[in-house]
């Protein structure tokens, strides 16, 4: 399996770093073969910022096992900075970082400054990898500002995560779930698979207890929505912290050895998909 959605380091206060050699016994134990590493760069993402060039470090160290992202705080510099994003964001990608992200500031998520991110990714053929929840890219119910910036671009593909992003996969989400783990069978009309059978280039990383929940609270809602968009998925744990449960791994196995949804699908999500988005 390739993991898309990692952390490593020192992330929270009063708790053990995720070291290279850590993280490694955890892929080994778990089958997963590679992982792309997220920096943390903005202030609302952790309690300790973990930059892209210590990432690039590791992903050098082990070019077989980790991939590196790489981060930019939108609001880096002063006034129009799209010079600086552009600068920073080509020479990541010219030193092979795959993906932006965790994109994670707490702006609006159509906010001008991300907006630039968007645009210049899109540019450099760089997947935004972003965190939506009711502190970070927020937007409403029913995602009227995520859809407009879909529209405004459709060369920049983005990798949906996290509690708000996932919430709305039903109807009936309200105000108070955007940060939260909604329970209980899905209602039809759900801003995220709308916006995912109109918009080509949005995806979305299962990796979290945001997508676990979303696709368990109603079975066979999950199983159909894993097979749907199969071509549209990515496995990821989103591992930050030194023991945390991963249960979308045994979910995935679960599924895919009961029949829950094919075999072909299971290689997407957990392979496949990341080969051909990332360039893997």
């Amino acid at each position: 399996m390739i993991d898309v959605h990692m952390h490593i380091g020192k992330l929270y206060v009063g708790e053990k770093p995720l070291t290279p050699r850590h993280l490694l016994r955890f892929m080994d134990a778990n089958e997963i073969e590679k992982a792309i590493l997220l920096p943390i760069e903005s202030p609302e993402e952790a309690h300790y910022y973990v930059t892209t060039e210590y990432v690039m470090r590791v992903a050098r160290k082990y070019p077989d096992r980790f991939v590196a992202g790489c981060n930019v705080d939108p609001r880096v510099g002063t006034g129009d900075n799209s010079r600086i994003l552009r600068a920073r964001l080509t020479d990541y990608r010219d030193r092979g970082c795959k993906a932006y992200g965790e994109a994670m500031s707490g702006l609006a998520i159509d906010d001008p400054a991300l907006q630039r991110v968007y645009r210049i990714c899109g540019e450099l053929r760089m997947p935004v990898i972003y965190h939506i929840d009711g502190f970070r890219n927020v937007d409403e119910k029913g995602f009227p500002r995520f859809e407009r910036t879909l529209r405004m671009f459709p060369e920049t593909v983005f990798v949906g995560h996290a509690q708000h992003f996932w919430a709305e996969i039903s109807g009936d989400v309200t105000d108070d779930q955007f940060s939260s783990y909604p329970k209980g069978p899905i209602t039809p009309g759900g801003a995220m698979p709308r916006l995912m059978e109109t918009f080509p280039n949005l995806y979305a990383d299962l990796s979290a207890g945001s997508a676990y929940n979303a696709l368990t609270r109603d079975l066979p809602f999950g199983y159909a929505f894993l097979e749907r968009f199969q071509d549209r998925l990515f496995f990821g744990t989103d591992v930050c912290r030194y023991v945390q449960p991963i249960d979308v791994i045994p979910f995935l196995k679960e599924a895919r050895d009961n029949k829950r949804i094919s075999k072909l699908a299971f290689e997407k999500i957990t392979r496949l998909n990341a080969l051909r988005v990332f360039g893997l």
